[in-house]
């Protein structure tokens, strides 16, 4: 099926039949007011994050694209303007992308070039960044062992880590882009992994970490806390005590799940599951393993407001109204 196979009568009774349909539960969606909330973060599907603190927006992994099966299998993946325009907040500060796949990084050229914002990731991610045209001011190439850096507000560190074996118990496309490609617009196999971080974002409202991949290195992470972790779901299982290790390390108060939505069709036809990332599972793991922390499991229309920190913690966050 293609983005325009599932606008179909037909295309839509598969996609049913195949994909399970997100049923919100209240409990991980708490509404409330966004008065005086510190920090806002939205869900853009996939391992997409608008991050903002009033001052300062960033953009995690943005991937709005989202390119049907027959366009992955067919066709070079050339950014959909109308359907990034639709999400993209009024202003961008970076675009960080935590590793060099299509489904984080196909987008983030054509975001830059279009607001002139800062663009950070490996030599792969640049490389693609190059061949788009971006400007190399605009680039923050990110060596193998990670970099930090002030994007307005915030601090942002890139934490070297590892990529999840999402693929039948491997790890997805791996390699590098070490030359500027001929061509902008890249075929799904040419967009090799080129390094895997999570980003960790420090903001005066709180710390955020956004695990875009669902494995990491524990010895990056010491000494280091997160407030809130913005935690990638597919292929968790091939990693052995993913969310224990990533909650003894960051001690988070807050959970977003991510990286759980079937990714091949336009964000306004509805949030469908990945195939085999058990949400409910990994919600369960939440409960146990970090008993005192918030969890939200948060829709591609909600935003998430957290308020400012009091007393080194800070309140609850809130869905917004």
């Amino acid at each position: 099926m293609s983005t325009n196979d599932l606008l179909t009568p037909l295309g839509r009774l598969a996609r049913e039949r195949l994909l399970t349909r997100f049923r919100p539960r209240p409990e991980y969606r708490p509404f409330g007011s966004d008065a005086g909330a510190a920090l806002r973060i939205r869900w853009l599907g996939t391992a997409g994050h608008i991050i903002d603190d009033g001052t300062t927006t960033v953009l995690v992994d943005p991937f709005l694209s989202r390119p049907g099966f027959r366009e992955l299998a067919t066709q070079r993946l050339v950014s959909k303007e109308a359907a990034i325009l639709a999400k993209l907040p009024p202003k961008v500060d970076a675009v960080l992308i935590g590793h060099s796949h299509f489904d984080h990084a196909q987008d983030a050229p054509f975001i830059a070039k279009y607001t002139g914002c800062l663009l950070a990731g490996s030599k792969t991610t640049c490389n693609w960044a190059r061949a788009a045209g971006v400007p190399e001011a605009q680039l923050v190439e990110i060596p193998p062992t990670g970099r930090s850096f002030a994007v307005g507000a915030m601090t942002v560190r890139f934490v070297p880590s590892k990529h999840g074996k999402a693929l039948f118990g491997r790890i997805p496309l791996p390699g590098e882009v070490n030359e500027i490609p001929r061509h902008f617009a890249g075929r799904i196999h040419e967009y090799k992994m080129g390094g895997a971080f999570g980003i960790l974002l420090k903001t005066a409202a709180g710390t955020v970490y956004h695990n875009g991949s669902a494995d990491l290195v524990d010895a990056e992470l010491t000494g280091e806390r997160a407030d809130i972790l913005l935690a990638c779901l597919a292929g968790r299982q091939g990693t052995d005590r993913y969310l224990l290790r990533l909650a003894t390390q960051l001690q988070p108060r807050l959970v977003v799940p991510s990286h759980h939505d079937a990714f091949f069709q336009p964000l306004d036809e509805g949030f469908f599951l990945l195939p085999g990332v058990d949400l409910d599972g990994f919600l369960n793991e939440c409960r146990l393993h970090v008993p005192g922390a918030q969890v939200i499991a948060p829709t591609y229309a909600d935003v998430i407001a957290v308020p400012e920190r009091e007393g080194g913690r800070g309140g609850l966050a809130v869905v917004a109204r």
